[in-house]
């Protein structure tokens, strides 16, 4: 009992730590990876009604993390990619919100662009990764990003997080998410050790 009461005190500890980066990130104006900041508006938060109404049509809670972040910080408009989709009557891109694509307890977190989105399964906590653009005809776009919102965000605040790539293994012929090693070859090919496009 003593060992899950230490090890929840330090999952909230990691969730306040990862809540705060965020929190500072935005206030120094990185709202959104792929916007401008001057093109961003205020964030405000969701209703409390547009939480309980995800995770009623989920049939399951929101992480605190993100739960959080939707009441207090915004109803969505900030983070990776093009900003995380807002609940009810908050951020949208592409005609999408979180809670398009909810059924089955799948909360759309953010629109990369080229029909790429990070998605949260509720189930059990995990991300996953959409990439429709290289696969062949019957390989699943999805894959496990082995990451739970916390990481997501944490990787974002730190500026390690990679948009959802889908690769074929060079090893094994099989389709799978990208490793960050192969991210970080494949950002060093298109850009060179100076970081700029060749």
């Amino acid at each position: 009992m003593a060992h899950r009461a230490a090890t929840l005190r330090a999952m909230s500890t990691r969730e306040d730590r990862v809540f705060d980066a965020v929190v500072r990130r935005i206030a120094a104006g990185g709202y959104i990876d792929e916007v401008p900041a001057s093109r961003v508006g205020p964030l405000r938060p969701a209703p409390p009604a547009a939480a309980a109404q995800a995770e009623q049509l989920a049939g399951r809670s929101l992480p605190s993390l993100l739960r959080r972040l939707y009441l207090e910080v915004g109803n969505g408009g900030f983070g990776p990619g093009y900003g995380l989709l807002g609940l009810r009557d908050g951020h949208r891109t592409g005609g999408l919100d979180a809670l398009t694509g909810l059924k089955g307890g799948v909360l759309i977190l953010c629109d990369w662009g080229c029909g790429i989105s990070s998605e949260l399964n509720l189930a059990d906590g995990q991300i996953w990764g959409y990439d429709p653009n290289p696969a062949p005809d019957g390989v699943s776009c999805a894959f496990p990003q082995h990451m739970t919102i916390v990481d997501w965000f944490s990787k974002w605040v730190e500026g390690t997080l990679y948009q959802p790539w889908l690769v074929q293994d060079p090893t094994t012929g099989e389709w799978r998410g990208a490793t960050d090693i192969e991210y970080g070859e494949m950002i060093a090919e298109a850009f060179g050790p100076s970081g700029e496009e060749d």
